[in-house]
């Protein structure tokens, strides 16, 4: 089986005339990178480590967005951003809060039903040390 050539009139495809001028394209820029943003200490994610991965995930996405208020003292809602920042569903996001408040990592308002809870996250280990002994009702 053989091939067959073709023959090409090259001057068919030639451009007639100056080529029109083209605007560079910008570089397109990519989504910048995201991190935690502030420093959560040790200590607070191995405790919450310890309540089980929808706590650590609630707990993360919680310090994520305690770094983005730059500082902000005003409590934390854990609305649909906030549980799916980290692939929490609202059941997940629940417990998580639940057992955060358990650990005495955070302290919780809850608003009724039908409303997200807010969150105040615990930052000093003293607090956290004074809210604990305060929920176990002794001290050790």
């Amino acid at each position: 089986m053989g091939y067959r050539t073709v023959e090409l009139d090259l001057e068919t495809f030639r451009a007639n005339g100056p080529l029109p001028a083209v605007a560079p394209t910008k570089a397109r820029r990519r989504g910048a990178a995201v991190y935690l943003g502030g420093k959560p200490p040790m200590w607070w994610l191995q405790r919450a480590a310890a309540r089980g991965r929808a706590a650590l995930a609630l707990g993360i996405a919680l310090w994520f967005k305690h770094g983005l208020r730059a500082g902000l003292v005003a409590p934390i809602r854990v609305d649909a951003s906030t549980r799916k920042a980290m692939g929490l569903s609202h059941d997940q996001a629940s417990r998580g809060v639940h057992a955060l408040e358990a650990a005495g990592l955070v302290k919780v308002q809850r608003g009724g039903r039908g409303r997200c809870a807010e969150v105040e996250i615990i930052t000093d280990r003293l607090d956290w040390e004074r809210n604990r002994n305060a929920t176990e009702g002794g001290t050790r």
